[in-house]
């Protein structure tokens, strides 16, 4: 069915708004055909809502095969991390998420088929440059990821509108001491001036192993000519222990099938392990309080009018309710600037610094096996560009303030006005 010519006439307007835009666009406003009703603070979920895949690696023997796993589980991630609309009834297509405020929390559990659980923190650590900080935790299965990762948008009328992702994802592996470093590759929306836009990935991505295996992806979409198969993605593991050896080799389209092959060299050379959908993985329902027993600092009830006016089609609605935080944002940042105070955050801390520049040891030490072509833009931190460095208070921490969680920053809230009385 074709879109309604309004929904057209409105992304039309969208992209000749943002021509106008200097710098950095990730905190435009977009109309209400091209907004989703999710915050960027729910989008890291999607890397455990696979969640039986997520829950695999320590149950693998194999080290080269639970680097697979974990690769297997970051491409199977990407569709429903990229394509936002992601509720029910949508029409798939590509859509804006809602621009988090500083402090803003998503909190949620995953369940595992044996009854263990998964826990869910991800926060919006800093509001210029937006960066959102996020870590699941599975404690009797022994597995972790965590990371921050800050957005970078432009546009331009040749490439269209990109997002560049900045920053990185550890998954650790407590039984077998190991990690993985993840970097992200950049988006880019395409089908905008036809109504019916899509996400595109761009460039080159690692998974570093600290058991000496390095899977290298690339993502590559139509081209301007229209050649080429829409989302393709290769992806190669090697054994950096043993010469660069390859071992597994994934092809296909990650946001539809995907083919495993054993690499040449191996007893099984070339014979393909696993062809599957990646719809065909079963995702688990995240379980979220209703928004009424939220702090109001938890994304859906803080944005809960923003996202009934998206439902509704309402612009007026939308724009007086997302003018209500970001009036009263804006005011706390002000009186913190002249106060001389950061805004504290809750489950992420900013690294300190013992020179210039904020360290990661382990980031540094999983990143020397990305191939020295590679150096400049993988496998270096930039915290300059995403606020600084950010760790996890821990678990301990963590489960100490969830269980004392409807005091989040109390007496404040996000639409507090400077001057209200605290």
């Amino acid at each position: 069915m074709a879109k309604p010519q309004s929904n057209i006439s409105q992304i039309k307007d969208f992209l000749a708004y943002i021509t106008t835009v200097k710098g950095d666009l990730s905190n435009i406003t977009a109309p209400p055909s091209v907004l989703s009703p999710k915050s960027v603070t729910e989008i890291p979920g999607s890397w455990a809502e696979r969640h039986e895949l997520f829950l695999l690696p320590p149950q693998e023997r194999d080290p080269a095969r639970r680097a697979l796993l974990v690769l297997k589980n970051y491409l199977c991630s990407l569709k429903r991390q990229t394509y936002t609309a992601a509720s029910e009834g949508s029409d798939g297509g590509a859509k804006k998420p809602l621009n988090a405020f500083l402090g803003e929390l998503f909190l949620g559990t995953f369940q595992g088929n044996d009854g263990s659980e998964t826990r869910l923190i991800s926060e919006q650590v800093s509001h210029h440059p937006p960066v959102t900080a996020c870590v699941m935790y599975n404690e009797q299965h022994g597995i972790s990821s965590s990371g921050y990762i800050a957005q970078e948008t432009s546009f331009s009328p040749t490439s269209g509108i990109k997002v560049k992702q900045i920053g990185h994802s550890i998954l650790r592996d407590e039984r077998h001491r190991e990690s993985h470093l993840m970097t992200f590759p950049t988006m880019a929306i395409k089908g905008l001036l036809s109504g019916n836009p899509y996400p595109e990935l761009e460039g080159t991505c690692y998974i570093c192993s600290s058991s000496g295996y390095l899977a290298t992806i690339k993502f590559q979409g139509k081209n301007s000519l229209g050649m080429g198969a829409k989302n393709s993605v290769n992806a190669r593991i090697t054994n950096i222990r043993d010469r660069g050896r390859a071992v597994f080799e994934v092809n296909g389209q990650w946001s539809s099938r995907l083919t495993t092959r054993a690499c040449s060299g191996s007893s099984s050379a070339n014979e393909i392990l696993e062809e599957f959908a990646v719809d065909d993985i079963p995702l688990a329902e995240l379980h979220v309080k209703p928004p009424e027993e939220q702090s109001p600092w938890e994304s859906r009830r803080a944005w809960a009018a923003v996202t009934s006016g998206i439902a509704e089609g309402s612009l007026g609605q939308i724009g007086d309710a997302k003018s209500a935080i970001e009036e009263a944002q804006r005011e706390m940042r002000e009186a913190e600037s002249a106060a001389g105070i950061e805004w504290p955050t809750v489950f992420f801390r900013r690294s300190p610094s013992s020179s210039s520049q904020p360290r990661h040891q382990e980031f540094e030490l999983l990143a020397q096996i990305i191939p020295d072509t590679d150096k400049e833009g993988a496998a270096l931190l930039r915290p300059e560009r995403t606020a600084g460095v950010w760790r996890f208070v821990g678990v301990g921490p963590a489960e100490r303030l969830l269980r004392d969680g409807s005091h989040y920053h109390s007496p404040v809230e996000p639409t507090t006005r400077i001057g209200e009385e605290l």
